[in-house]
């Protein structure tokens, strides 16, 4: 497993979209120790953090990024730096191959910080809890593990890697929806990443629809076949207006 985080305020590179395919074609196999790799900017700052979950991960990531163009700095320290097991900052090769751009990522603390103006004025055990919401913890998560116990679409049991998804997105819910259990699916890790990034949707009947950046080989190598649906016993009319919305506004088609 591979977890992610952007640090805020650091700009992030054109080789960012490469990272994150890096981290979402891993799936969700593999178990051990955690170990943390910092990823510099052309800035020289830190601008995401990557965080796996047994060798195997490690392993995957550390020479993906290396193919990149990154180089490793603390490829041959056993020690680590700062509670980073490896420490990539870019060459010039890096910046041949990914000449510099400025999008927006979209993370979690992104979203906070945009939307905290929308709920300033709640009292601060409400606030808290919308903020754990959308960070996958608290009164959501609760709710949806209570709802579907394990992964709504793969059946993975696994509870503790599962994730805690929005179906309309958070940045774009009232403070009623990001608290509602039928604007959420708990999935596993590579099913959470397609779908919140828009390549997978579904049907009103629960059916997996796949976009045409998904398909063939990405799609297999994420272990996400066309065969995949919401559990049909559970899905309710009242997720309907939220998978609607998710099919006109995030799926990418």
């Amino acid at each position: 497993m591979i977890q992610s985080r952007y640090v805020i305020d650091s700009p992030f590179p054109g080789f960012d979209s490469a990272v994150t395919e890096i981290v979402s074609s891993y799936g969700i196999e593999g178990g051990g120790n955690a170990m943390r790799i910092a990823i510099e900017n052309p800035d020289g700052k830190i601008y995401r953090v990557l965080t796996t979950v047994g060798m195997g991960a490690y392993m995957h990531t550390v020479f993906a990024l290396a193919g990149l163009g990154l180089k490793d700095t603390q490829a041959n320290d056993s020690v680590g730096k700062d509670g980073y097991d490896s420490w990539f900052v870019v060459t010039p090769e890096t910046m041949d191959d990914f000449p510099p751009q400025a999008p927006e990522p979209t993370d979690a603390a992104t979203d906070i910080m945009e939307a905290i103006q929308t709920f300033s004025d709640l009292p601060e055990t409400e606030r808290q809890t919308l903020i754990q919401s959308r960070v996958g913890q608290g009164v959501f998560r609760d709710r949806l593990i209570s709802y579907w116990k394990v992964c709504a679409v793969t059946g993975v049991n696994c509870v503790q890697l599962l994730k805690a998804s929005h179906i309309k997105p958070w940045s774009r819910s009232t403070n009623i929806e990001r608290l509602d259990q039928f604007n959420g699916l708990l999935l596993a890790p590579n099913i959470d990443a397609a779908f919140d990034a828009g390549y997978i949707s579904f049907d009103a009947q629960g059916k997996i629809l796949l976009s045409k950046d998904i398909e063939g080989q990405s799609a297999f190598q994420l272990h996400i076949g066309r065969k995949l649906s919401i559990n049909r016993r559970l899905l309710d009319l009242r997720h309907q207006q939220y998978l609607e919305f998710h099919r006109a506004e995030v799926f990418r088609g």
